[in-house]
Order: structure tokens, then C-alpha cells, then sequence
């Protein structure tokens, strides 16, 4: 197992995506530290890591405030170790359009999907830092190349998150340090078919050329590469997982 004796954190597990990944990487061999926001889901994965005799810790916390992702990582690396990979996967969005955004859900958006994001890398990377080595990876979204309606903020917010990869790329690379991006398309989950009609998701399979949505383990058998000590030259990229949707742009089957 390729990630045997690094230590993971996955942040978002909350998500069935963030869920999958760190799933992923305890059987890869890491040693992994999970939390989201909702503590009955926080629990669920503990139990599911727990079945998969991982070595692992799990907080439910808020990752919008600075002081509590340093405590966190702080005690990752008293329980486990110092902080090797790190998958950025907190998420906040509204369903609304730009005319309609309110300034506190632009607020929330942003502090959910990149404040949290930047506050975690920071913690991670002066972890990584001392050992010259480290993996980054932030869950994108297509919405970070194209406007995903109604989602004003959340397209916004994921551009941002894209950028922010490159930038840290750049400044951490002397450290050998890798950031990447794993960005999915339209995923197979239960806040899909809860929030989008039949009809909508017919008409969104006609535009991927793969013919079906994404899987929770599509995403999270595309993320695990990029934690591997394989891929030291791969750094700045966004790996898109999107069944070729980008590549049809407009035109349907």
C-alpha cells in the first residue's frame, strides 16, 4: 500500500465525495483524520473507518475560524502525526443567482469553500514544510471553468479555490510540496436527486459523453494518485472528472 505510513487529513467528510476519499486513503495505507460540520455524519465515518481497522481520529468542527483549524491540526499531530496529505472538501452553496445572492450568503459561500480551504493548507503546509514533502489536493468543481446556474457564489467560490491551487503550487514547490485540484463533474448522490429533477438530470447525462454521472468512487479513485509519493512532478493541475462533459461544451449527443 502506497500511503503506508503517511498521515491523511480529509476536511468535508460530510459529503458523500469527501467520505469516499478518505475511505480510500485508510485502505491505501494512510492514517487518516476526518471532520465536517455535522456530527451524526462525522460519526458514521468514524464507524465506517473504524470496520476498516484504519488508524484514524474524527472532530466535527467549523473550519470558517482560523484558531479552530489550527487546534485541529495541532492535535492531528499529537494522535497521529504531522499532516503529510491534505484533501481540502468543505463546501458551502445557495441556489441562487447573482441579482439574488444576499451579501451573507456570498459571506458563507466564500468562508465555507475557500476560507476553509486556505486556513487548512496554511496549517498543513507548516507541517510539511520541515520534511520537504507533502500533498495538496483541493475538490473542485466544473463550476470552476463554466457558470454552474443558479450557483453565483459557488461557481465563484470554486474559481477561486482553482486559483488558489495554482498559486500555492508555485510557493511550494521548493519544499516538494504538490497541489492539485480534483474537480467533478455532475456526481451520483442523494443532494443530487433530492434537489434536481428527472428531466434536469436527463438533459445534463445528453451533454456527457461517458453517457452516466459520476460516482462518489470515480472522484475518490481520481484523488487518491495525486496523494501517491509517485507524483512528485505533478503539481498546479485541475484533473477534471467529468465523463468528457467540458470536452462536448454545448452540443448534445
Amino acid at each position: 500500500m502506497k500511503l503506508t505510513g503517511k498521515v491523511a487529513v480529509v476536511t468535508g467528510v460530510t459529503s458523500e465525495i469527501g467520505k469516499a476519499i478518505a475511505l480510500r486513503l485508510a485502505a491505501e495505507g494512510a492514517a487518516v483524520a476526518v471532520t465536517g460540520n455535522t456530527p451524526a455524519k462525522v460519526e458514521k465515518v468514524a464507524k465506517d473507518l473504524e470496520s476498516a481497522k484504519a488508524r484514524f481520529m474524527a472532530e466535527a468542527l467549523d473550519l470558517t475560524l482560523p484558531e479552530t483549524v489550527e487546534g485541529f491540526f495541532g492535535r492531528v499531530a499529537l494522535r497521529l502525526g504531522p499532516t503529510d496529505i491534505l484533501v481540502n472538501g468543505a463546501a458551502w452553496r445557495v441556489r441562487s443567482s447573482f441579482l439574488e445572492t444576499t451579501y451573507s450568503d456570498w459571506r458563507r459561500t466564500f468562508a465555507g469553500c475557500v476560507d476553509s480551504y486556505f486556513y487548512c493548507s496554511l496549517a498543513a503546509a507548516r507541517q510539511m514544510v520541515p520534511r520537504k514533502w507533502g500533498r495538496i489536493i483541493h475538490i473542485g468543481s466544473i463550476a470552476g471553468a463554466v457558470m454552474m446556474a443558479p450557483f453565483a457564489a459557488y461557481t465563484s467560490a470554486k474559481g477561486a479555490v482553482h486559483a488558489l491551487a495554482k498559486a500555492m503550487a508555485c510557493d511550494l514547490a521548493p519544499y516538494g510540496i504538490t497541489v492539485n485540484v480534483m474537480a467533478p463533474g455532475v456526481v451520483e448522490s442523494p443532494y443530487l436527486r433530492a434537489n434536481v429533477t428527472p428531466e434536469a438530470i436527463g438533459k445534463r447525462l445528453e451533454r456527457i459523453p461517458m453517457g452516466r454521472l459520476a460516482s462518489v468512487e470515480d472522484c475518490a479513485a481520481a484523488a487518491a494518485p495525486l496523494a501517491s509519493p509517485d507524483m512528485d512532478y505533478v503539481t498546479g493541475q485541475v484533473l477534471y472528472v467529468d465523463g468528457g462533459f467540458l470536452s462536448a461544451g454545448v452540443i448534445a449527443r
